[in-house]
């Protein structure tokens, strides 16, 4: 493992977190670049790094409720993505959200053409989407996208509500996501980038 990927496990959090929040791979790059004071090209190398990189047995502990608002494992669970009124509005809220990979630039016309266009390649097995949802409020707070590649690499972003983040969502999102998606997805690399605009 190269010394900048050592760098961005120890600080995963920040890590992650900078990633979910950024409207693109260039500015994805930029912020890791910027939270890790490396080149583009190491930042990049960050980004393309199988999502197992950063998530080891010490990752896999589950966060304690406390001071710091961390959701305990207890009160958090991914349900996977359907086709029903309540997730479609989840999906609509995020393609609202200006620092979501939308740009919170989509119309109700092109959202919906994307989440119909997402729910197909769940169908044919290409991709799987989650809810996240905080279980002790019963709450929605997000969602994370799992794409197969061309490559058959997994593609996983994630997307948390604005108003919920800073409380280990993205992080629970990320570990949760890893393990399904493996086993949806066996012998794939799972791969943490930021999602590309028009794709999810």
């Amino acid at each position: 493992m190269s010394t900048v990927i050592e760098t961005a496990a120890a600080r995963r959090r920040e890590v992650f977190a900078a990633i979910s929040s950024a409207t693109g791979t260039e500015d994805a790059a930029d912020a890791v670049a910027h939270l890790l004071s490396v080149s583009a090209d190491e930042a990049r190398e960050v980004l393309a790094a199988p999502l197992e990189s950063f998530l080891g047995p010490a990752a896999d502990q589950p966060a304690r409720s406390g001071a710091g608002g961390e959701a305990g494992a207890s009160g958090f669970s991914l349900h996977p993505f359907k086709d029903s009124d309540e997730h479609r509005d989840l999906y609509h809220k995020r393609s609202e959200d200006e620092t979501s990979a939308t740009g919170g630039e989509w119309d109700e016309a092109k959202t919906e053409e994307e989440r119909r266009a997402g729910l197909k390649r769940m169908d044919a097995e290409t991709a799987m989407w989650f809810v996240a949802v905080d279980t002790s409020r019963d709450t929605l707070v997000g969602l994370v996208f799992g794409e197969q590649l061309d490559d058959g690499d997994v593609d996983v972003a994630i997307w948390v509500r604005p108003e919920e983040r800073k409380k280990g969502f993205g992080l629970h999102s990320l570990k949760e996501s890893r393990r399904e998606l493996a086993a949806f997805f066996p012998g794939k690399h799972v791969i943490v980038r930021a999602p590309m605009p028009g794709r999810k």
